[in-house]
């Protein structure tokens, strides 16, 4: 239904009344954010979202156990869409405003100062456990790891996603767990896999086995990338902890004063299970498992500028 406005301010209040329309809503309630990046640049819609939605009697909380309100707010190529959405009972009850853009003043139209492209690259059947970019960006190789009959294995993968070579890392002994962790940096003969309390090498030869070594495990930081719009930096985060629910990528400015403000977010099919910054500082690769087929993939996912 079209909001009666010009103002994201307008938009949220008719936001409110829908939602409060809702049938056996109640609060206390937990909002959770995912805006386009010039709409979450403007947080006042939602500080008036919070005031509205309190004025009719739905208290808004932090605790992590009330029930999660999810708000949304998109632009398209004529609307501004805000949406929110809330598990009652065995339903999702969904609320909609959009809002013609032509209605909006031009300072609402910000263009966002860097947008995800998103590309499935690879994808098996087999858990994958972490990628690795080969070579150049522009090469597009790719190195996985994963597990195979219950052993460590790492491929290399051309730009189209063939198989150039398995190696069998059995020899790294690392034991199936529930959530298992291994992190996998190629640099270029060789490759490097670390493990809980060890560091494997192995060159990509067949049939070589890994050498193995104990060393303290210092996990992969943060991914950080450059913008190539305003060369600002931007930090990946993702929660990975939750094997039953889509996970939501949240890129965040690195200089920003609390996480969550002026972000990008982009959901994956399922829990996002690592995340390695490739050779180029504009692309990062991830791995997902999608709930609804069943198998894991990897994606390149890459800041660009514009809308």
């Amino acid at each position: 239904m079209p909001a009666d406005s010009n103002s994201l301010d307008d938009a949220a209040r008719q936001l409110a009344d829908r939602i409060a329309a809702i049938p056996n809503l109640h609060g206390p309630l937990r909002l959770e954010f995912h805006a386009d990046a010039s709409l979450a640049a403007d947080s006042t819609w939602q500080d008036t979202l919070r005031q509205e939605l309190e004025k009719r009697r739905l208290t808004i909380t932090e605790e992590p156990s009330a029930l999660l309100l999810k708000v949304g707010a998109v632009e398209t190529p004529t609307q501004l869409v805000l949406t929110a959405s809330a598990r009652i009972g065995d339903r999702d009850d969904v609320r909609i405003v959009a809002v013609t853009r032509a209605a909006f003043t031009a300072p609402a139209l910000a263009v966002a100062p860097v947008r995800i492209a998103r590309q499935l690259v690879y994808e098996s059947s087999d858990r994958i456990l972490d990628a690795s970019a080969l070579g150049t960006a522009a090469e597009g190789g790719l190195a996985v790891l994963l597990y195979r009959n219950e052993d460590l294995v790492a491929l290399r993968l051309d730009s189209s996603g063939a198989d150039k070579q398995t190696i069998s890392l059995a020899a790294a002994n690392l034991h199936a767990s529930r959530d298992p962790r291994a992190e996998l940096t190629d640099k270029g003969a060789t490759a490097e896999v670390l493990l809980p309390g060890k560091l494997c090498e192995f060159n990509w030869v067949a049939g070589e086995e890994p050498r193995c070594r104990a060393k303290k495990t210092e996990w992969r930081t943060a991914t950080v990338l450059t913008s190539p719009c305003d060369a600002s930096d931007w930090k990946l985060e993702a929660r990975g902890d939750d094997w039953s629910s889509a996970d939501l990528l949240q890129i965040v400015p690195d200089a920003a004063a609390r996480a969550g403000s002026v972000a990008l977010f982009n959901e994956f099919p399922g829990p996002i299970l690592s995340i390695n910054g490739e050779r180029d500082p504009v692309s990062a690769l991830i791995v997902a498992r999608n709930l609804h087929t069943g198998n894991y993939e990897v994606y390149k996912i890459t800041l660009v500028c514009g809308n």
